[in-house]
């Protein structure tokens, strides 16, 4: 999933946060990268209930070339 397609979904930032159990700053930092991990997507596809769905094509890449 994108962020904007998470975002779509939990409106807010903090409504993200929350279903990740992590600070709006790391939200910000997941923006800022390009998107969540996997790992982040599929905690987040289950909060959803499935309405979103964690795909590791859309994990954003680090300079080093390996996912954030």
């Amino acid at each position: 999933m994108t962020f904007d397609e998470a975002l779509a979904h939990f409106k807010t930032g903090k409504s993200i946060a929350d279903a990740l159990g992590v600070s709006s700053g790391r939200v910000s930092q997941c923006r800022a990268a390009g998107g969540f991990s996997y790992p982040m997507q599929c905690v987040l596809e289950k909060e959803s209930e499935g309405a979103l769905v964690a795909r590791r094509e859309d994990e954003p890449v680090t300079a080093t070339g390996t996912a954030a």
